[in-house]
């Protein structure tokens, strides 16, 4: 089997710890165990037994996460290495060779490569920027034939930060039904809306859903690499039967530490803290771009850690965000990695110094080296 290289992912491993200014996060700073957890729950955590724990997670873990969603139980959830292993089993468990599958892209296209790699046909529908970063439903329609086991969407979307509005989700939902196929989406930023309000899951408006998520990018934990799939009983229990054959199971610490955050009122906390570090970042953002309007410009982000800024300059992105690194330390993702050129990611989860000062030396940059 011949895989084409994550690009994303190869730039961000082989990158983010040897620069000075690591932008390419779209994540959210994280915690430590210290300012996470009280002192009594430290205390029980160092009597947690390190042995094998259940291999589809928790009893009490997956009641957790089923409680997020309306009318789930534990046999609704598998819980996963990360939200990557996730998608990973589902593409494994849903897809066969010969299979289509509608992904809307820009987006994070680890679904996109597993898919291709298997043999899969992988059709693009576009999120138009022109409209917000909403997919053009009349295209989605047309590329719908009678081999379409699956449409997938990231939401809120990676790379944009985009929602799709209640609307948008009610025709997905429409079309997926009318259709009689999967619904997928990737709804690991979930909860980190800047307006406060958490949108619904498509599991809890579409029998045929299946969702990812987990705790790396709104709950800014992705060192417990603490993720899961909700979907029906008989789909969750084939990923669980492809589990056996990958990691078995998670980390017991890790699941330990995910079930207290994952209670509702810890969890509100944790959001809320996301919230806020983000509202500030993106004003920050919004300010900085108001500064450089010649050069960049962006549909700001509604959620998530990151923005997709469009630049005006003649340089391929790659280029640019390579030279970036090499000359001034400082790491971005090129549109490239998504397909769009002449776009750039930011994240805008960290730390607000160390975003100013980044954006102050991305600036400084541009137009000293590049205008």
């Amino acid at each position: 089997m011949e895989i084409r290289e994550f690009e994303l992912e190869r730039i961000q491993s082989l990158y983010e710890n040897r620069v000075e200014y690591n932008l390419s996060d779209s994540g959210v700073h994280p915690y430590n165990l210290r300012e996470l957890l009280t002192a009594t729950e430290r205390e029980a955590l160092l009597e947690v037994e390190l042995g094998y724990g259940w291999t589809n997670g928790s009893v009490e873990l997956r009641r957790s996460i089923a409680a997020l969603y309306e009318g789930r139980d534990g046999d609704n959830v598998i819980v996963t290495n990360g939200s990557a292993e996730a998608n990973f089993l589902l593409v494994m468990t849903l897809l066969q060779p010969g299979d289509e599958i509608i992904v809307f892209v820009p987006n994070y296209l680890q679904i996109w490569g597993w898919a291709k790699a298997i043999g899969v046909e992988v059709k693009e529908v576009a999120l138009r920027a022109e409209l917000g970063w909403q997919p053009d439903l009349d295209e989605l329609r047309a590329a719908l034939s009678s081999r379409t086991k699956m449409i997938t969407v990231c939401t809120p979307n990676n790379p944009t930060g985009s929602l799709l509005t209640d609307e948008t989700q009610a025709a997905l939902v429409a079309i997926a039904a009318e259709a009689d196929i999967t619904l997928h989406a990737d709804e690991v930023y979930k909860g980190a809306e800047l307006d406060g309000r958490e949108r619904r899951s498509f599991a809890d408006l579409y029998d045929k859903a299946i969702v990812t998520n987990g705790l790396s990018k709104a709950m800014a934990l992705p060192g417990l690499r603490i993720g899961w799939l909700v979907g029906q009983v008989d789909e969750i229990y084939g990923a669980w039967q492809r589990k056996d054959y990958t990691s078995i199971t998670t980390s017991a610490v890790s699941e330990f530490v995910a079930d207290i955050v994952l209670q509702p009122a810890r969890r509100a906390e944790i959001l809320e803290r996301s919230r806020r570090i983000l509202r500030a970042n993106v004003e920050l953002l919004s300010g900085w771009i108001d500064a450089n309007a010649d050069l960049f410009s962006c549909v700001l982000p509604q959620a998530g850690g990151m923005a997709f800024l469009r630049y005006n300059m003649p340089v391929n992105s790659s280029e640019l965000v390579t030279r970036m690194r090499l000359e001034r330390s400082i790491l971005l993702l090129p549109g490239d990695v998504y397909g769009l050129d002449g776009h750039i990611r930011i994240g805008v989860g960290a730390p607000a110094g160390h975003l100013e000062a980044g954006l102050a030396r991305l600036a400084e940059f541009v137009r000293a080296e590049i205008v």
